[in-house]
């Protein structure tokens, strides 16, 4: 499973809280399509960091950072070469 899926699943499953979604697709906006907000990006942000052991700097936790899921497996991505 790729890390895009990985996020796809956890935000279908447990943000949105229904799997049965029309699938996400990788640049979808999150947070202008309402998928996402405040509260679900702080449990995004929790999920990734258990999940793909990494820690997500303060200046990373950027709206733009968590737009989509394109964005979030880069920031993922940019945060496990470190």
């Amino acid at each position: 499973m790729t890390t895009s899926d990985v996020i796809r699943n956890f935000i279908t499953n447990e943000i949105l809280h229904n799997p049965s979604v029309i699938p996400l697709g990788d640049d979808e906006s999150l947070i202008e399509s309402g998928i996402i907000d405040s509260l679900g990006i702080m449990t995004l942000l929790a999920f990734v960091e258990r999940e793909f052991s990494v820690e997500i700097p303060g200046d990373d936790l950027l709206p733009e950072n968590f737009a989509s899921i394109s964005a979030i497996t880069a920031l993922i991505e940019r945060q496990m070469v470190r």
